[in-house]
């Protein structure tokens, strides 16, 4: 069977996780749900470029012509929608148990002529060697189509069954690209070796979202503390409270602290 063969249950989605390290899902989205989600991304980006919010240039990448967007469930619901959709949060359950924290919600698009980045594994910031399960899981949410010439991630298949992330020497393993359709989820075990592939077209973008989950011992990378609202965090569910480090309940010691606090204003 392929690597690259679809998931149509969530059954299937965690069968090819523990073959491959990666499962791909098509039609989660629909047209226009997508186009929803894209008014929310050009809102976002919009108002980033507006308060000089820097979005190229950053050292994983080969050049400038990448954009990367973060803190994206603070720029619009939607975004958290997507962050605690149920079949994202089944298969996180699945892969990394619960509770667990939402590390980094962010987009990918990949410009005309940028190139590929780095190889990676999106736990390789732990020590080898790993242990025989997932630190954490990446959920990427396909707006465009992802092709091979427009910048699709790239992966190395089954290379979540080694105990350690990829060296230099290693970089240039045989990668499949991960093609899907707009509208698409993919999910990787954070032990996979991937990377962002170049974009060789001429015309043609490719965004992607990737929801990055992680067992709740590890610090996240985006740090919502410094940048969630108390207004903001009063409409979240339980679950996205929960996921950005609040707790269940509303009313606990540390939100009810915070929500009094930024009410109050600064003490004198």
């Amino acid at each position: 069977m392929s690597p690259l063969s679809r998931a149509h249950t969530l059954d299937e989605a965690k069968a090819m996780l523990e073959r491959d390290g990666l499962c791909i899902i098509e039609g989660v989205l629909d047209e226009c749900g997508i186009e929803r989600v894209r008014i929310a991304l050009r809102d976002g980006i919009a108002r980033d470029e507006l308060h000089g919010v820097p979005l190229r240039g950053f050292p994983f990448d080969p050049d400038t012509r990448n954009l990367r967007v973060f803190d994206l469930i603070g720029k619009d619901p939607l975004f958290a929608d997507l962050a605690e959709h149920p079949l994202a949060i089944a298969i996180v359950r699945h892969l990394i148990g619960e509770p667990f924290l939402l590390s980094n919600f962010s987009a990918n698009i990949t410009a005309p002529g940028s190139g590929a980045m780095i190889m990676h594994a999106d736990q390789g910031y732990l020590p080898a060697p790993w242990p025989p399960y997932p630190m954490a899981v990446n959920v990427a949410w396909a707006l465009d189509e992802f092709t091979e010439d427009n910048g699709a991630t790239r992966f190395v298949p089954q290379s979540h069954r080694k105990d350690h992330g990829p060296t230099p020497s290693l970089e240039h393993e045989a990668t499949v690209p991960i093609e899907c359709p707009a509208g698409s989820v993919f999910v990787m075990d954070a032990r996979v070796w991937h990377h962002t592939g170049p974009n060789r077209t001429a015309d043609r973008t490719r965004v992607g979202l990737f929801a990055y989950y992680v067992r709740p011992f590890l610090r996240p990378q985006w740090n919502w503390y410094a940048t969630m609202t108390p207004e903001k965090l009063e409409r979240m569910s339980p679950l996205m409270r929960e996921m950005l480090g609040y707790g269940t309940n509303v009313t606990s010691s540390l939100e009810s602290l915070y929500l009094s606090r930024s009410k109050a204003g600064p003490r004198s």
